[in-house]
């Protein structure tokens, strides 16, 4: 009775550790296949404009594509805002299995005749070398003004794709109460 016992559980065992083995190797083929659609992705977004998207004025930021937009452009001195949107269509140099990407970022402060209040150079700067392509990103701009008069103002962002050698601007208009 014992020995009949101890072959079903070796049984068992087998099937267990064949069934776990299969499953890893299923699960290595799907990843491969999801790689092969990432290095696409990255091929397509290589070929992209440089862009923008779902530029916001937000009070508060979570992760990529969570924030809370403004209902309206205005805000109040001495308290803190964000300025939330997502790069697209940077490039990717893809090496050795390794993907690396680097873009940087102007911002600048304009009152409502154009005239440039505060010139953050440099602001930004996101360079990464990565064994996985990144694919979506986010960046967050901190809005905080400790002494400005009530009126109209522009946050202006140049976003800079250092290896494309390409630039995109995008202004957020808003005013302060």
């Amino acid at each position: 009775m014992k020995k009949g016992l101890w072959v079903k559980g070796a049984v068992l065992s087998f099937i267990v550790v064949v069934m776990l083995t299969g499953n890893g190797m299923a699960e290595e083929r799907d990843y491969e296949k999801i790689l092969k659609l990432k290095d696409q992705i990255v091929r397509i977004q290589n070929e992209g404009k440089l862009g923008m998207r779902n530029l916001n004025l937000c009070s508060k930021v979570i992760t990529l594509g969570a924030y809370l937009p403004l209902p309206e452009a205005k805000i109040k001195v001495g308290k803190e805002y964000y300025i939330y949107y997502e790069p697209t269509n940077w490039f990717t140099k893809i090496e050795g299995g390794r993907y690396e990407f680097w873009f940087t970022q102007d911002a600048f402060l304009l009152d409502a005749k154009g005239e440039v209040l505060v010139e953050r150079l440099g602001v930004l700067s996101m360079h990464f070398n990565t064994t996985t392509p990144l694919l979506d990103i986010y960046v967050v701009n901190d809005l905080f003004l400790t002494a400005a008069p009530p009126g109209k103002y522009t946050y202006k962002m140049v976003l800079r794709d250092e290896f494309k050698d390409e630039t995109v601007t995008k202004i957020v208009d808003f005013e302060v109460e």
